[in-house]
């Protein structure tokens, strides 16, 4: 697993499966990824996804009946005070603070509003990871929570992660919050979700060309819940759900 110092930077992206064979198979084929395993013993089999020589992501068999999802973690100082804090503001621990040899520390937390995200130490003398401007084509680029309740959320990541969230201006009519990091750095947005939808993270995934991974995506077996859009000098997205049911979404920056 990729590791880094600055707090509130994500980290890892791995995908709880239903079926990880096929989940490995839709998105090496997608992505052009290539993988390893390891031997996680009770757990199963822990695949690997690689870009080159750089680890970008996991996926594993889903555990006690959940369903398929793609879960970000995000770094915090110590995830014991991680789990700790989200406790005292109403979240919950879904899986307790634990450690994963030569790797580091882990915990998962569910905010009130329903959305789940892994806090995560990396141990002291771990390399740092790559800065969002200087992940490409094939890696994790951005994080976006749909909540229930922004104002809400925005109290309970902050606390955690240390998050700065700016809200929208009064003109913007997105409701779009930006998310910053440690150094003032963009990592990821908030929105409004819409009536009847959980409260939810999704991952994007770079591409060269959002149009042409979209078709591909939906030839391998995924459905459109987004078909490809602009956001005015930003970029272009899509978002899908793969063929086990874990959602994802992809994107080209405007500016590369």
């Amino acid at each position: 697993m990729a590791t880094t110092k600055s707090t509130g930077k994500f980290v890892w992206h791995e995908i709880l499966s239903t079926d990880p064979k096929a989940s490995v198979k839709f998105y090496t084929e997608l992505f052009g990824w290539t993988t390893s395993e390891m031997d996680m013993g009770p757990m199963g089999t822990y695949t690997l996804f690689k870009r080159g020589d750089d680890q970008v992501g996991g996926c594993m068999q889903a555990q006690g009946g959940a369903p398929t999802f793609w879960l970000a973690y995000a770094h915090v100082p110590s995830v014991d005070a991680a789990a700790e804090k989200a406790k005292s503001l109403g979240g919950a621990v879904l899986v307790p603070p634990m450690e994963v040899p030569d790797i580091g520390r882990w915990t998962v937390l569910k905010d009130p509003q329903g959305a789940v995200l892994a806090a995560f130490t990396s141990p002291a003398d771990a390399p740092a990871t790559k800065d969002e401007t200087q992940r490409g084509v094939g890696e994790f680029c951005w994080d976006e929570l749909m909540t229930k309740d922004p104002d809400a959320a925005q109290a309970f990541y902050s606390a955690i992660w240390g998050w700065t969230m700016r809200a929208p201006k009064a003109d913007d009519k997105t409701g779009y919050w930006h998310v910053a990091r440690e150094g003032n750095i963009d990592c990821g947005g908030m929105m409004k979700a819409h009536e009847g939808m959980p409260s939810a993270w999704l991952s994007y995934v770079a591409v060269a060309d959002v149009d042409t991974a979209f078709a591909k995506a939906q030839g391998l077996g995924a459905k459109p819940v987004v078909a490809p859009r602009d956001i005015p000098e930003t970029g272009r997205f899509a978002v899908l759900i793969d063929p086990t049911g874990g959602v994802f979404a992809i994107y080209k920056s405007a500016r590369h």
